[in-house]
């Protein structure tokens, strides 16, 4: 017997096969086809819940948000900042295969998407990532007694560098180059607290 899905249900799986789809494919060769079967679901629901393509790169962006913000929140939120900011980089390991795989899947969806204002709400929510991201970081050194404005540069350093990072090792196919930048940049996270407690 074919499960039935409510309507929510249906819009979900549909946002989470737009994210898929544009995360490989890359937004410009995603396919309402493609991704009504990745979703499992009839190419008709896609159009009726998704009426023009930049609602689907949009759903596809709140997806990629909503996973990852409330992620930051779950890293060892009772350990100590040496704690939160090691299991931060386990995290990114842990992403790796797949970034060296397709890239980034915020990037990509943000490089892809047309200068256009039928994209202003997906490119502000995929600021809206990078801020979090930049944010959490930021916090954790200024926790750890950095300067507040240089926490702020040294956070952006980071998800700068390991964007770089990802982009080289997308490029080459090549894990190491990400391997090497993560350790290079857990190192500099601890170097910094180790620096602003003395």
């Amino acid at each position: 017997m074919a499960v039935k899905f409510s309507s929510e249900e249906k819009r979900q799986k549909l946002a989470r096969a737009a994210m898929n789809v544009i995360w490989r494919d890359g937004y410009h060769a995603a396919t309402i086809q493609t991704v009504a079967k990745e979703a499992g679901l009839p190419a008709g629901g896609v159009f009726y819940r998704f009426p023009k393509k930049h609602d689907l790169a949009q759903a596809a962006m709140e997806t990629m948000e909503a996973e990852f913000t409330p992620l930051l929140a779950t890293i060892a939120p009772n350990g100590t900042i040496e704690k939160r900011v090691s299991v931060f980089f386990d995290y990114l390991d842990a992403m790796t295969p797949r970034r060296v795989s397709y890239g980034c899947p915020v990037a990509k969806l943000m490089l892809d998407i047309p200068v256009d204002a039928g994209f202003d709400a997906t490119r502000t929510i995929g600021q809206a990532i990078f801020t979090t991201l930049i944010d959490w970081v930021a916090d954790q050194f200024i926790a750890a007694g950095v300067a507040g404005a240089s926490a702020q540069d040294e956070a952006r350093r980071i998800v700068l560098r390991w964007q770089g990072a990802i982009v080289l090792a997308h490029s080459y196919n090549d894990r190491a180059i990400l391997d090497a930048e993560i350790n290079d940049l857990r190192q500099t996270a601890q170097q910094l607290m180790a620096g602003a407690r003395r």
